[in-house]
């Protein structure tokens, strides 16, 4: 008798070790795949976010000014800000990404790529809009 009982218990823990194992996998997936998107989300943001930023103070003009804070997702491999565009390279798996938008002003200034939340200023001098971080 003890030993039907320990057969039906193995019996239903492999059942549901069966039934689990590919629930884990396919939540441990959709999980990874999520959180690549949102990543992506994110960068794409603050690269949208600084170009409409550097159109309105160019627009207006010096001495227009915009201080904003800006998230860096982890995985930037580098920022480029040169001529009027700014482009984010971000790592994601295997490949990298690059996201850029195109701005109406010429750019100058520099982001981190390490992950984090920084004050980004958006200044217009007499021809160029310059972006910088603290």
């Amino acid at each position: 008798m003890k030993g039907q009982a320990a057969t039906e218990m193995l019996a239903i823990v492999a059942l549901v070790l069966a039934f689990l194992i590919p629930v884990w996998y396919y939540v441990s997936t959709l999980q990874a795949s999520t959180a690549a998107e949102l990543t992506q989300s994110y960068a794409e943001s603050a690269v949208s976010r600084l170009a409409k930023a550097a159109d309105s103070v160019f627009s207006q003009g010096k001495p227009a000014k915009i201080r904003m804070d800006v998230y860096i997702p982890k995985g930037v491999e580098n920022i480029s800000i040169n001529g009027r565009n700014i482009i984010v390279a971000l790592r994601t798996g295997q490949s990298i990404s690059n996201f850029s938008e195109t701005s109406i002003s010429p750019l100058n200034g520099s982001l981190p790529t390490r992950e984090g939340t920084y004050k980004v200023s958006v200044e217009a001098f007499d021809n160029v809009v310059q972006i910088s971080y603290s």
